[in-house]
C-alpha cells in the first residue's frame, strides 16, 4: 500500500522509502491533468458521488456527452461500460450466436477468454490458436466456415506481457477475403497511445471494419476508468446496450468518472494528443537504447510502452524484483502461468511521466543486479538466452568458455545413451527393487523401443549418474524422449473427443516431443538420490544443466520429472525454484506384505465389505478359467498376435491414460526375456461362443528380486460383462505374485476402486513439469472446461 497523502508524479512511498513507479499503465500520465481532475470534482458537486441506476433505464447526462465524443474519436458507434471485463461480458454472449465458432489467440487477455466461457455453456464451438499464427488462422477459417455461420477471431491489440502487437493488417485482409470471418479485438493497452485522436493501436491508420467489434479500456492511458465498446453499426450497439447483462443489472460509472472521461475525450479531439503520444514515444525509444547500452536481454524491441527483460527462472525473477525495489524502483514479475515456467522475466512499463534520468537509473540498477541475482540463485546468463531462444552477445559466449575451462567441482557426471555402458552392479545398487527399472529391465526397454517404424515407437535413452570424488553415486536416473500425447492424463471424456479430432487432423494432433524422467512404461521412483551427501543439491543442479542440453538436443516441448513422493516440501522448493511446476499424478497402487498372506489368501487382511465383493465378483467366477503361466519361449506367432489384439482391445476401450499403442516388437521381446512372464486366462469351452476354450485375458509381468510388476494386460470384451474378465485378471495377478514368492505387487495407475478390493494401497505422487509452448495444454484445458460445462 502507498503511504502518500498526495501523489502527482511517477513517485510514491512504501515502507518509508520513495519508489519510482515502473508498473503504471497510465502511459500518458493524464491522471494528474488539472482539467480532468476539475471535471471530476465539478461532477461530484453537481451530481453527488453516485448516480445509481441501471443504464438500460436511465443514465446521467454525462454519458450521452461522452459517447457522442467517443463516436468522433472512433468514427463509429460507441457504448461506455463500467470496466473492460464487463464490456466483454455484455458483448460476447449477445453478439455470438449459437451457429458461430470462436477462435481465440492463446495469449488473448483472460477477460476475453472468461467471457467466451458464457457462450461455451450454450454449445458454441471455441478453440485456441497459436499466438499470431495467421497461416493457421486462415486454414481454420476455410474449414470452420463450411460448418458454422460465422467464424470469430478474438485477439488483443497489444499483448500485455511482452508488448507485441496483433497483425491487424493481415486480419483485415482475411476479413475482406472471407465473408464468414469476423473480428473481436481488445485494445486496452493501445488506447490513447496510438492512432488518430488516440483511438488506439488496432485502429491506428485504419477505420473499424464492418465485421469487427473493438473493446478498449479507459483504465490505462485514458486515465479515468471505464471502458468503451466500438461497433461498426448501430444495430449491434443497440442490441448490446439493451440486452447485455451488465447493462441490465450492473452499476454504471459514477458521475466523477464519466465527467473525467468526458474531459479526457476532449483532449483526445485536439492536436495535444499527438504531442503526448510523441513524448511517450521518445521515452520508449530511449528505453530501448538503454537496454541495448547495458546489454540486458530484452525479449522484444517495439514501440509499445511494455518491456520484458528475460531472467528464465522464477527464483531469479523474485530476486531481481526485490533488489530493484530495495534500490527504489517498482517493477513487476512476468511469471507462470502467464508465461512458461522457464520464461520468467522482469516486466516494466514506461509512462510519459518517467524522466530520462529515472529510466536510465533503473536500467543501470537492473544491469548491476542482474549478474548478482544470477550468481546468488546458482543460474547462468547463457541459460537465459537458451530458454528464450535468443542469440547471446559475443562476450558472454567467451566468458562461458573461460568458465568451463577453470570450473572445479566435487562431483563428476556420467552420461551415456545405453545401459550397456554402465556397470550392472552400480545400476542395480540404485534401482534393483524398483519395478522394471533394474539392469535387465532397461536392456529390455532399449531393445523394444528401437528400430521400429513409427516415431512414437522409438525412444532415445539417456542415463545420468553423478558421483562424488570417492566414486559413490549421489544421484542416478534415466530419461526417455519420444512423441507423446499431451492429453495422456486428461479425463477420459476429453481424450475421447481429442481422439475423434485426431481422425481428422492426424494422429499427432495435440502431441509433443516429451523428455520424461523414467519412461511411459515404467512406474515408481525413477530417481536415486543420496540425501546424506552434502553435495546432493549440487548434483541436482548438474542434472538440471544436463536436462537443458537434452531439451535442446531433442527439441522437446514438455519435460516431465515424475513419480516424486507427495508432500516433500524441500523437493517442491528445489524444483519450483528451478523452473518446474507441480502436478498431481493419478493414484498409484501397491500391494505390500505378500509374504504375510496365509495360504495365499488376502481376504483376512481386507474389510468385510471388500471380502464380500471379492467373493461375488472374483472368486465366484474363478472356476470358469484355466490360468496358465505360459512358457513364453514356446509361444507361437499366432498366439502372440492374439495376445497383442487383446491388448489393443483395452487401448481402444479406455482412454483413461491415453498413450500411443505399444509396438509389436515389445511383445516379441517379452517372449525372449526370461524375467518377463505371460499369464493367460483361458475361458473354458462351456462359456465361450465357439464352444472351445479361448484365451480371453492376459497380463505381462516383470519378475524382480522382491517385486512382481504386471505392466501390460488385455481383455476380450465380448465376455467382460458376464464373466468379469478384468476382475478375474486382477485376482489372479495377486495369487500369482504370492505363488512366486514376491513381497510386493506393483499395480500402477487407474482402476483404483477395483485394485483396492484386492488389498492395494494408494500411493500419491507428483510430477514436476516444464512446458516450452503452452498452446497444446491450453487447447486441452479449453476442452476440459467445455466438458465440465
Amino acid at each position: 500500500f502507498t503511504e502518500d497523502e498526495k501523489i502527482d508524479s511517477s513517485l510514491f512511498s512504501i515502507d518509508g522509502r520513495t519508489i519510482v513507479n515502473f508498473g503504471s499503465r497510465s502511459y500518458l500520465g493524464l491522471e494528474f491533468d488539472s482539467r480532468i481532475k476539475e471535471a471530476a470534482k465539478e461532477a461530484i458537486d453537481n451530481y453527488g458521488t453516485q448516480f445509481s441506476a441501471a443504464r438500460v433505464y436511465v443514465s446521467s447526462k454525462h454519458y450521452l456527452e461522452l459517447e457522442t465524443l467517443l463516436e468522433k474519436i472512433f468514427n463509429a458507434t460507441t457504448i461506455v461500460a463500467p470496466t473492460t471485463t464487463l464490456a466483454h461480458i455484455a458483448t460476447i454472449p449477445v453478439i455470438i450466436e449459437n451457429g458461430d465458432a470462436i477462435i481465440l489467440d492463446h495469449q488473448v487477455h483472460n477477460t476475453v477468454q472468461n467471457a467466451t466461457n458464457l457462450v461455451k455453456a450454450r454449445g458454441v464451438h471455441v478453440e485456441l490458436m497459436r499466438h499470431n499464427n495467421m497461416d493457421w488462422l486462415e486454414d481454420r477459417i476455410k474449414l470452420l466456415r463450411q460448418k458454422y455461420k460465422r467464424v470469430w477471431y478474438m485477439s488483443d491489440g497489444i499483448y500485455s506481457m511482452y508488448g507485441d502487437k496483433s497483425p491487424v493488417d493481415t486480419v483485415y485482409e482475411l476479413l475482406d477475403k472471407y465473408p464468414e470471418f469476423y473480428f473481436y479485438n481488445d485494445d486496452a493497452h493501445g488506447m490513447s497511445c496510438f492512432g488518430k485522436h488516440g483511438r488506439g493501436c488496432t485502429l491506428n491508420g485504419r477505420e473499424i471494419h464492418s465485421k469487427m467489434i473493438l473493446a478498449t479500456s479507459f483504465a490505462k492511458a485514458f486515465a479515468t476508468g471505464g471502458s468503451a465498446i466500438v461497433f461498426p453499426n448501430k444495430k449491434w450497439a443497440d442490441k448490446v446496450r439493451n440486452t447485455g447483462g451488465p447493462f441490465l443489472s450492473s452499476g454504471p460509472l459514477q458521475p466523477a468518472s464519466v465527467a473525467a472521461a468526458l474531459a479526457c475525450a476532449k483532449i483526445h479531439l485536439t492536436d495535444e494528443i499527438y504531442t503526448l503520444q510523441e513524448e511517450l514515444q521518445e521515452k520508449i525509444r530511449f528505453t530501448n537504447l538503454m537496454l541495448k547500452k547495458y546489454n540486458l536481454p530484452s525479449v522484444d524491441e517495439n514501440d509499445t510502452p511494455i518491456f520484458f527483460v528475460a531472467v528464465s527462472l522464477p527464483k531469479v525473477g523474485y530476486n531481481m524484483i526485490q533488489r530493484l525495489f530495495n534500490d527504489g524502483f517498482y517493477t513487476n514479475i512476468g511469471i507462470f502461468p502467464t508465461v512458461p515456467m522457464k520464461n520468467t522475466g522482469v516486466r516494466f512499463t514506461i509512462t510519459r511521466l518517467n524522466t530520462f534520468e529515472q529510466i536510465e537509473s533503473m536500467i543501470e540498477a537492473m544491469a548491476y543486479h542482474y549478474p548478482l541475482a544470477m550468481k546468488e540463485e546458482g543460474f547462468s546468463i547463457d541459460k537465459v538466452y537458451k530458454a528464450f531462444k535468443m542469440t547471446p552477445p559475443e562476450d558472454l559466449v567467451i566468458d562461458k568458455a573461460i568458465a568451463s575451462l577453470i570450473n572445479q567441482s566435487n562431483l563428476t557426471i556420467t552420461h551415456t545413451k545405453t545401459i550397456n555402458n554402465i556397470s550392472e552392479e552400480v545400476w542395480n545398487n540404485m534401482f534393483l527393487n524398483r519395478g522394471t527399472m533394474d539392469y535387465n529391465g532397461m536392456q529390455f526397454l532399449e531393445k523394444s523401443f528401437s528400430k521400429n517404424n513409427l516415431p512414437e515407437e522409438n525412444w532415445d535413452f539417456d542415463y545420468l549418474i553423478i558421483s562424488d570424488n570417492t566414486g559413490m553415486p549421489v544421484l542416478g536416473t534415466f530419461f526417455t524422449s519420444t512423441i507423446s500425447k499431451d492429453d495422456m492424463l486428461s479425463s477420459a471424456e476429453v481424450s475421447a473427443e481429442i481422439e475423434q479430432e485426431r481422425k481428422l487432423q492426424g494422429k499427432y494432433y495435440l502431441a509433443s516431443k516429451l523428455l520424461c524422467m523414467g519412461s511411459l512404461l515404467t512406474e515408481g521412483d525413477h530417481l536415486f538420490i543420496d540425501k546424506s551427501s552434502r553435495f546432493w543439491k549440487e548434483a541436482f543442479k548438474m542434472m538440471f544443466d544436463k536436462i537443458t542440453e537434452l531439451q535442446e538436443l531433442y527439441e522437446v516441448s514438455v519435460t516431465n520429472l515424475r513419480d516424486f513422493p507427495e508432500g516433500d516440501t524441500e523437493m517442491d522448493s528445489l524444483l519450483i525454484d528451478n523452473g518446474y511446476f507441480k502436478s498431481k499424478l493419478p493414484e498409484n497402487h501397491v500391494v505390500t506384505n505378500l509374504d504375510k498372506y496365509e495360504n495365499g489368501t488376502f481376504l483376512s487382511l481386507i474389510s468385510a465389505n471388500k471380502r464380500k465383493q471379492v467373493k461375488s465378483q472374483m472368486i465366484k467366477h474363478e472356476h470358469k478359467y484355466n490360468v496358465t503361466p505360459v512358457d513364453s519361449a514356446k509361444l507361437s506367432d499366432a498366439e502372440l498376435k492374439h495376445i497383442h489384439q487383446l491388448y489393443l482391445n483395452v487401448k481402444e476401450h479406455s482412454v483413461a491414460i491415453n498413450t500411443y499403442d505399444l509396438p509389436y516388437s515389445l511383445f516379441e521381446e517379452v517372449r525372449n526375456n526370461s524375467q518377463w512372464e505371460i499369464v493367460t486366462l483361458e475361458l473354458k469351452s462351456e462359456y465361450t461362443e465357439s464352444g472351445t476354450p479361448e484365451v480371453v485375458s492376459f497380463f505381462f509381468a516383470y519378475i524382480g528380486k522382491e517385486a512382481y510388476t504386471p505392466m501390460i494386460a488385455g481383455v476380450d470384451y465380448r465376455y467382460q460383462k458376464e464373466h468379469q474378465c478384468y476382475r478375474q485378471l486382477l485376482y489372479q495377478t495377486t495369487l500369482r505374485a504370492y505363488n512366486i514368492g514376491a513381497i510386493s505387487l506393483r499395480l500402477g495407475y487407474s482402476a483404483s476402486i477395483e485394485k483396492q478390493k484386492i488389498g492395494a494401497k494408494i500411493v500419491n505422487s507428483v510430477a514436476y513439469l516444464q512446458v516450452k509452448d503452452h498452446y497444446n495444454l491450453e487447447v486441452i484445458g479449453n476442452m476440459s472446461e467445455k466438458a465440465t460445462a
